[in-house]
């Protein structure tokens, strides 16, 4: 981290810099995290929020004082933030990884945490080589991003890095056909009422004129390519098994008071070792 003045909760402040290093690092993810930022603002994606109250627990038993924590993927600064929250002065140090160099350089531009050394790393986690490194590791809705032929080796990757008597917490969602028939709705319209919803909002787009609308439609063209293929916690415990881990629990997140819908989406945190 360079330390600067930006802060982990100026969302309006963490969408512009997404917006200006996304132009130079946002290559293999097609503008992805340049928008992403301005959406979070909006509460418009599927950010970390909703998930913080369920998920703060789990990562406050795996911290110790000294852990090493890795972030495995990150969009943007919210998982981090929220281990230094859950931290509460405990000095850690905590290493955020991802494909992707633009949420890195955003992270890179943050205020200093006190008590809690950050470094950043664009990696990519099929060529994970670290071995025994870390007590806790950290994903959130990452493992779908993962082509699914290289699921189990990022998993097996991320075992070998486990440290002994380390954990992993995974968030991964379930997600049904009628949520993939919904993603794959008109584009334009979904466009249209995401710019709507943002000027209502308040959230300024970026860019000149335009710009921000075409990025847009680019992210609308890929939201199917964001849904995977695995319906049931069950399945997502399989793929962690197969990876090397054993689950210990896991949980329903989000709107666990209700089934889940017919379109079979819901949240689930695994803790495994």
């Amino acid at each position: 981290m360079t330390g600067t003045s930006l802060s982990p909760h100026d969302l309006i402040g963490l969408a512009r810099a997404g917006w200006r290093h996304g132009a130079t690092h946002c290559v293999a993810c097609d503008g992805y995290h340049q928008v992403w930022g301005s959406l979070r603002a909006a509460g418009l994606n599927a950010g970390l929020a909703s998930d913080e109250q369920g998920l703060a627990p789990q990562i406050a038993a795996a911290l110790s004082p000294g852990a090493h924590v890795l972030v495995a993927g990150a969009a943007d600064p919210a998982l981090l933030d929220l281990v230094v929250r859950t931290a509460s002065g405990m000095p850690l140090s905590i290493l955020v990884a991802d494909l992707c160099r633009t949420p890195l350089a955003v992270i890179d531009e943050l205020e200093p945490y006190a008590e809690t050394d950050v470094l950043t790393e664009q990696l990519d986690l099929t060529r994970l080589d670290h071995v025994a490194r870390w007590d806790l590791i950290l994903s959130h809705l990452m493992i779908a991003h993962v082509p699914a032929g290289d699921r189990v080796e990022v998993l097996k990757r991320l075992r070998r890095a486990l440290a002994p008597g380390g954990r992993l917490i995974l968030v991964a969602r379930t997600v049904g056909e009628a949520a993939r028939d919904e993603a794959a709705d008109d584009e334009a319209a979904w466009v249209d009422r995401t710019l709507a919803r943002l000027a209502s909002r308040g959230v300024p787009t970026p860019g000149a004129p335009g710009e921000f609308d075409a990025l847009l439609r680019v992210y609308a063209a890929h939201r199917t390519d964001r849904l995977w293929d695995l319906a049931t916690p069950e399945a997502i415990a399989g793929l962690l098994t197969a990876g090397g881990f054993e689950v210990v629990e896991f949980a329903r997140l989000a709107r666990a008071d209700r089934e889940p819908g017919a379109d079979g989406k819901a949240r689930y945190v695994f803790v495994a070792r």
